[in-house]
């Protein structure tokens, strides 16, 4: 999960600016900064999503889904972010039994999405 915290954001704008916001380390100015983190900055559909999705928060019986649970972070985010924080959230265990399979979860894959997030973070 993003570990920076704000809002709520009373628009698409003000979540993209907050999101792509450059650490304290890194210049505003920065040409890469603004190349890399761009793509974040482009019209995504806002859609309700669970915002943690990982294997402690899922529920399975006889090999379906019963439940999804930990809805501590859900809200409204770009379409990308389940799938960029369901591949951030797994663990060791889950990426050995989960991890080829998240993308086969959602009906769209958010590859480049996933790495800037993971490096926007990994700076903040």
């Amino acid at each position: 999960m993003m570990t920076r915290s704000d809002g709520p954001f009373t628009s698409l704008e003000s979540f993209q600016e907050w999101l792509v916001r450059p650490p304290k380390r890194i210049e505003e100015q920065s040409l890469h900064w603004a190349q890399m983190t761009k793509q974040l900055g482009a019209d995504y559909p806002i859609v309700f999503t669970h915002g943690d999705i990982s294997s402690r928060n899922i529920m399975i019986r006889d090999g379906r889904i019963v439940a999804i649970l930990g809805w501590e972070w859900a809200g409204w985010y770009p379409v990308y972010w389940d799938y960029v924080f369901a591949l951030r959230g797994l663990d060791n265990v889950d990426w050995k039994t989960l991890g080829s399979h998240v993308p086969t979860l959602f009906d769209e894959r958010y590859d480049l999405e996933y790495i800037l997030v993971c490096f926007i973070v990994s700076l903040s």
